[in-house]
């Protein structure tokens, strides 16, 4: 579960840290500024409040995957593919002979 309280603060420290950046002598301090008491600490803290999200969303796919891997009551796991009624898996080829032609005489 997001905390999306964070979300609101972050964006407060970076409109505080771009009104400091915007008030700084020239446009390199300001550009300094901005990612050194902006950027930088609200990527860190977004980083670290999201790890336990990253951590769970983990541990659901393992667990989706492992329950797709395990085999139903026929013995087949999801991945495998069984053929349709009447067909053969795998003929990429047409093998039937046409009504029209005839195999003992070519001419």
């Amino acid at each position: 579960m997001h905390n999306y309280g964070m979300y609101i603060i972050a964006i407060g420290w970076l409109y505080v840290t771009l009104l400091v950046a915007v008030n700084e002598s020239s446009v390199v301090a300001g550009i300094i500024s901005f990612c050194f008491y902006g950027l930088l600490p609200c990527s860190i803290l977004i980083w670290m409040s999201g790890s336990k999200v990253r951590r769970q969303r983990r541990a659901y796919l393992e667990a989706r995957q492992a329950a797709l891997n395990q085999p139903d009551e026929a013995g087949h796991t999801a991945g495998d593919t069984v053929a349709p009624i009447g067909k053969e898996a795998g003929s990429a080829v047409d093998r039937t002979v046409p009504a029209t032609e005839n195999r003992t005489h070519p001419n």
